[in-house]
């Protein structure tokens, strides 16, 4: 729910523990018709607090480990997990009715929770996590043991496997250029170190574009602000560039990106970061703000804390230990009753990630070139560095063992969750779509017509029908609100939520990361009451009409997949 920049990984579906599920998983709190209350939203603030007043017109509402992340990467040691209890909070004061969950990994053991980090720094829980190849003839690992500090502190080594692909990082200050800061129209103004595009790609944003030509025509940024002033020539939208020297720097090649709008976690100001140069030219009023501090959210000031000598990094839970590290995730890690589910606030969970035993392929919103470790030939864990089943010296037979353990640990969650009364986002039945991997209507009418039946996985299942995105990477605007609104009405059973799955997080610009639109997109057709359904399920006029039908007790609905078009006719009250 926190990754760099697009955090795109957030779609895990545990399909080996919910396939031996027999019937649907359903929450034990009263089901519910009512409009605005079978909405569900992933909102996200990397400034702070997500504003409450919006996130409580939800009815169920998930936060992500990034939410707030500028206050948790600041404060000594960090306290993601008590903050995001503390928002949950924040919303239940607004409504008490909404649902609010909270973000979970029993793949990753992030030191950002303390209840994690207690168990990191305690040497008798050793067992509970993964570690770098501890044989002696092993290679050097792909990722650093040890973080370094920039301000004078001391060296932080861990033999606990780690990785940093979404880890907070040691900064330093950050002094800027000199006076005069003058940005406009007709020449550069240069953010030396910035990075504009942290985490994203052109292929995942309308509103990127990667300079043409091989890495050896980018040595200098020099030369990447010389391609931006030809490309602006073509394409009015390029206001600024991003040049980068991949590591270790390099003195005859370096990537060019050209955009229109900061695409990071600073939002409205920029990452100051090392090897990489920004530049700007256009309307003054929109120039980033030069960052003094040197730190943007997923940069520290000065030496990030994760624990008392512990690198901040990506750790991994060894589910080879068995019954003792399950007894902790699930009793402590999960129900707890300070940050967990025992806590009043606190209604469910989003469980991120998951464990393979055969390489993935590369999905279908990423690169080609994408690369993470549950795409080794053995297969591992998601949204870990490509390399780590090796660092770690697992075999085969250790990934079999791990991946097993761990489906037995997210069976024992989810019945131990709903058991005591909250839901999980791995146990929605998902609708999505977007027009560009997706585009749901060219299957319109087979769709509805599995769809419309007592027995069909949408009426009897919990539902999550997300709205049709623009484009998955920039949802905004949404290109079929009325259609999604009939649809979810004609298919919907009593558990049943209509909205936004994971998008990115919002910047103090407005934006949304990765789009090209400012803010969230809450349509007023969630807020009307369209009653109770009359009909059992929805109906097709005629075989193969491709016009499907619901009566509801204050509105009818249809949706003409020939056409494309959804109605909702309100009755006379």
């Amino acid at each position: 729910m926190g990754r760099s920049g697009q955090d795109a990984r957030r779609v895990v579906t545990l399909t080996v523990v919910l396939a031996a599920q027999c019937t649907a998983w359903l929450p034990k709190w009263a089901p519910t018709y009512n409009m605005s209350r079978s909405t569900i939203f992933m909102p996200c603030n990397d400034s702070g607090f997500t504003d409450p007043e919006i996130s409580a017109k939800w009815g169920v509402v998930d936060f992500d480990w990034s939410n707030g992340k500028r206050a948790w990467t600041m404060a000594k040691p960090m306290d993601c997990e008590e903050r995001l209890v503390e928002q949950a909070a924040l919303v239940k004061s607004v409504n008490p009715t909404a649902k609010v969950w909270v973000y979970r990994n029993l793949v990753k053991a992030l030191p950002w929770y303390t209840s994690v980090r207690e168990k990191l720094l305690d040497p008798q829980y050793s067992g509970f996590f993964l570690k770098f190849n501890q044989s002696k003839s092993a290679p050097a690992p792909h990722v650093p043991k040890c973080a370094e500090s920039l301000v004078g502190g001391p060296t932080k080594c861990s033999e606990f496997y780690h990785d940093q692909e979404q880890t907070p990082q040691n900064g330093k200050g950050y002094t800027p250029p000199p006076p005069p800061f003058n940005p406009g129209p007709t020449t550069w103004t240069l953010y030396n170190p910035g990075n504009g595009v942290s985490g994203e790609h052109p292929a995942d944003n309308l509103s990127i574009w990667l300079a043409p030509g091989p890495a050896t025509d980018y040595a200098t940024y020099e030369a990447c602000q010389l391609a931006a002033d030809t490309a602006m020539q073509t394409n009015s939208a390029i206001r600024m560039f991003t040049w980068w020297a991949p590591p270790p720097t390099s003195t005859t090649s370096g990537t060019c990106w050209f955009h229109n709008h900061i695409e990071m976690s600073g939002g409205g100001s920029y990452s100051p970061e090392a090897g990489h140069v920004m530049g700007y030219k256009g309307p003054a009023a929109d120039a980033p703000a030069r960052e003094n501090t040197g730190a943007n959210y997923n940069t520290c000031i000065g030496d990030c804390d994760c624990g008392d000598g512990l690198p901040c990094g990506e750790y991994l839970w060894d589910h080879r230990n068995g019954s003792m590290l399950q007894n902790f995730l699930v009793n402590e890690f999960v129900l707890n009753p300070t940050t967990g589910l025992k806590n009043p606030n606190v209604d469910g969970f989003y469980f991120d990630d998951g464990w393979t035993n055969k390489p993935a392929p590369v999905p279908s919103w990423a690169p080609k070139t994408y690369r993470q470790c549950d795409m080794w030939n053995t297969g591992g864990a998601t949204e870990e560095d490509f390399y780590c089943v090796a660092d770690m010296g697992l075999s085969q037979a250790d990934v079999n063992l791990i991946t097993q353990n761990h489906n037995d640990l997210m069976a024992k969650v989810f019945d131990a969750v709903v058991a005591n009364g909250g839901f999980a986002w791995p146990l929605l039945t998902s609708r999505s779509a977007s027009l560009d991997l997706k585009n749901p209507k060219p299957t319109c009418a087979a769709d509805l017509r599995a769809r419309c039946s007592a027995k069909g996985s949408y009426h009897n299942d919990t539902l999550m029908f997300e709205f049709t995105r623009k484009t998955f990477h920039d949802a905004f605007p949404l290109p079929y609100v009325e259609q999604d609104v009939a649809q979810f009405l004609l298919v919907r059973g009593p558990y049943a939520y209509i909205g936004h799955s994971w998008m990115g997080c919002i910047q103090p610009s407005g934006y949304v990361t990765g789009n090209s639109t400012k803010g969230y997109d809450r349509p007023a057709a969630l807020d009307i009451d369209y009653g109770e359904p009359v009909d059992a399920t929805c109906t097709e006029t005629a075989p193969q009409s491709g016009v499907f039908v619901r009566n509801w007790s204050k509105a009818s609905v249809k949706m003409d997949c020939n056409s494309y078009e959804g109605t909702i006719t309100m009755k006379a009250q």
